[in-house]
Protein backbone atom coordinates (compact mmCIF):
# COMPACT_ATOMS: atom_id res chain seq x y z
CA UNK A 1 0.00 0.00 0.00
CA UNK A 2 1.51 3.31 -1.05
CA UNK A 3 0.99 6.69 0.54
CA UNK A 4 -1.42 9.35 -0.66
CA UNK A 5 -1.35 13.14 -0.56
CA UNK A 6 -3.95 15.84 0.04
CA UNK A 7 -3.12 19.07 -1.80
CA UNK A 8 -4.69 22.30 -0.54
CA UNK A 9 -4.25 26.08 -0.64
CA UNK A 10 -2.57 27.82 2.27
CA UNK A 11 -2.20 31.54 1.63
CA UNK A 12 -0.75 31.78 -1.86
CA UNK A 13 0.89 28.33 -1.89
CA UNK A 14 -0.23 24.78 -2.48
CA UNK A 15 0.62 22.53 0.47
CA UNK A 16 0.64 18.73 0.62
CA UNK A 17 -0.32 16.64 3.64
CA UNK A 18 0.53 12.95 3.59
CA UNK A 19 -1.77 10.02 4.37
CA UNK A 20 -1.04 6.29 4.59
CA UNK A 21 -3.98 5.21 2.39
CA UNK A 22 -6.74 6.45 0.08
CA UNK A 23 -9.29 6.12 2.89
CA UNK A 24 -7.13 8.13 5.28
CA UNK A 25 -6.64 10.80 2.58
CA UNK A 26 -10.41 11.03 2.03
CA UNK A 27 -11.01 11.29 5.77
CA UNK A 28 -8.34 14.00 6.04
CA UNK A 29 -9.87 15.83 3.07
CA UNK A 30 -13.35 15.76 4.62
CA UNK A 31 -12.01 17.16 7.89
CA UNK A 32 -10.18 19.93 6.06
CA UNK A 33 -13.27 20.86 4.02
CA UNK A 34 -15.29 20.92 7.24
CA UNK A 35 -12.84 23.52 8.57
CA UNK A 36 -13.10 25.59 5.37
CA UNK A 37 -9.76 24.54 3.85
CA UNK A 38 -9.63 24.85 0.04
CA UNK A 39 -8.64 21.27 -0.90
CA UNK A 40 -7.48 21.01 -4.52
CA UNK A 41 -6.94 17.29 -5.06
CA UNK A 42 -5.91 14.02 -3.48
CA UNK A 43 -3.91 11.25 -5.11
CA UNK A 44 -1.34 8.50 -4.71
CA UNK A 45 2.30 9.42 -4.15
CA UNK A 46 3.39 6.87 -6.72
CA UNK A 47 2.23 7.40 -10.27
CA UNK A 48 -0.83 5.26 -10.93
CA UNK A 49 -3.03 4.65 -13.98
CA UNK A 50 -5.28 7.49 -15.16
CA UNK A 51 -8.27 8.15 -12.95
CA UNK A 52 -6.55 7.71 -9.57
CA UNK A 53 -6.27 11.44 -8.78
CA UNK A 54 -9.39 12.84 -7.17
CA UNK A 55 -9.89 16.42 -8.39
CA UNK A 56 -11.75 19.30 -6.78
CA UNK A 57 -15.12 18.44 -8.37
CA UNK A 58 -15.05 14.85 -7.13
CA UNK A 59 -13.73 16.05 -3.75
CA UNK A 60 -16.90 18.11 -3.23
CA UNK A 61 -19.07 15.12 -4.23
CA UNK A 62 -17.29 12.77 -1.80
CA UNK A 63 -17.49 15.35 0.99
CA UNK A 64 -21.22 15.80 0.43
CA UNK A 65 -21.79 12.02 0.46
CA UNK A 66 -19.73 11.65 3.67
CA UNK A 67 -21.62 14.50 5.33
CA UNK A 68 -25.00 13.01 4.40
CA UNK A 69 -23.91 9.58 5.65
CA UNK A 70 -22.55 10.84 9.00
CA UNK A 71 -24.60 14.01 9.46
Amino acid sequence: MSGWYVAYWSGSATVWSMARSRDEAISMMCGMLGRGVDVQEIGPLREMPDGEIIDSGEIRTIHTMQYQHHG
